[in-house]
């Protein structure tokens, strides 16, 4: 199974100029954690999250016109082609303990897979089981140095 079998291929963005207000209402009305920036010229620049939203906006007093491309995770995204095997996807997302993958083709947003997009892809309850406990680490840890 190949990655653009299973991506989203509706994908919420946001450019890496607009302002941070911006990314977080979208996600209150598209009911997303997750969004993909681009540059200017719509290539992916990184991502932002609701957790780049609470912790470099909220608990550090910016303003809500702050640029999105000074709060984004813009280094070690996890990135993939739509003709890559899944399966090789998943273990990535298992060893790099990231749970969404973009899916970019000739540098341009074309997607998005989640891990429960490849658990449910997998049929596999084993595969499907392991990924989710090497992602589950990665939060464990979180909340243990918290």
């Amino acid at each position: 199974m190949r990655c653009k079998d299973v991506m989203v291929t509706l994908v919420f963005r946001c450019r890496d100029s607009d302002p941070v207000q911006k990314a977080a209402r979208l996600m209150l009305e598209e009911q997303v954690g997750f969004i993909p920036v681009t540059d200017e010229t719509g290539r992916l620049a990184g991502v932002i999250t609701d957790r780049d939203l609470a912790l470099r906006v909220l608990a550090e007093d910016k303003p809500a016109r702050t640029p999105i491309k000074s709060v984004m995770t813009a280094g070690g995204l996890l990135t993939c082609h739509p003709d890559d095997d899944l399966q090789a996807l998943a273990r990535r997302m298992a060893k790099e303990k990231k749970g969404r993958a973009v899916v970019v083709e000739g540098g341009k947003v074309v997607g998005v897979i989640s891990a429960a997009d490849v658990a449910v892809a997998e049929g596999s309850m084993e595969r499907a089981g392991a990924l989710m406990r090497a992602l589950s680490r990665r939060e464990s840890a979180i909340v243990a140095r918290s």
